[in-house]
């Protein structure tokens, strides 16, 4: 069974109010047990909700972040640990070593979902494919090897 990791931009596609259809139906076609997160992922919605402007946007997304996705993904939250970094370290140097640096937390992320065979889901797919890893963009549904 493929299990997944979600990048921070698929999961904040859910949050907004025309979501694109695409990115719906193919959460809704996941078994919820094959998706997981990044902790990064929480850090970086709660980063953008904090910039957010007080008022019933932020108040609803705040909620959503602090009630509903730890809630929806309870035992799939993953770490940044050890061999994370290692791999991660591996991943910069050889993105630096071909001229295509990774941004830090897009590293983080492609490292943790190959320590534990993971198929990343983002729409970042220029920055995150050719690493070696599967990449998914469910916005066209192509995987990238």
């Amino acid at each position: 069974m493929r299990r997944y990791l979600l990048d921070t931009n698929i999961v904040s596609e859910l949050a907004h109010p025309h979501a694109d259809p695409r990115v719906v139906t193919w959460i809704q076609d996941q078994a919820p047990l094959t998706l997981f997160i990044s902790v990064l992922l929480l850090g970086e919605i709660q980063k953008g909700v904090a910039r957010l402007p007080a008022g019933a946007r932020r108040t609803e997304l705040s909620n959503w972040m602090e009630l509903e996705l730890p809630t929806y993904f309870r035992d799939r939250v993953l770490p940044v640990d050890l061999p994370t970094a290692r791999h991660w370290g591996r991943l910069e140097a050889e993105g630096l070593d071909m001229g295509r640096p990774l941004p830090v937390i897009d590293g983080l992320m492609l490292a943790t979902a190959a320590r534990h065979d993971l198929i990343f889901v983002t729409r970042n797919v220029r920055d995150c494919a050719q690493r070696g890893m599967p990449v998914l963009d469910p916005f066209t549904g192509t995987l990238h090897q």
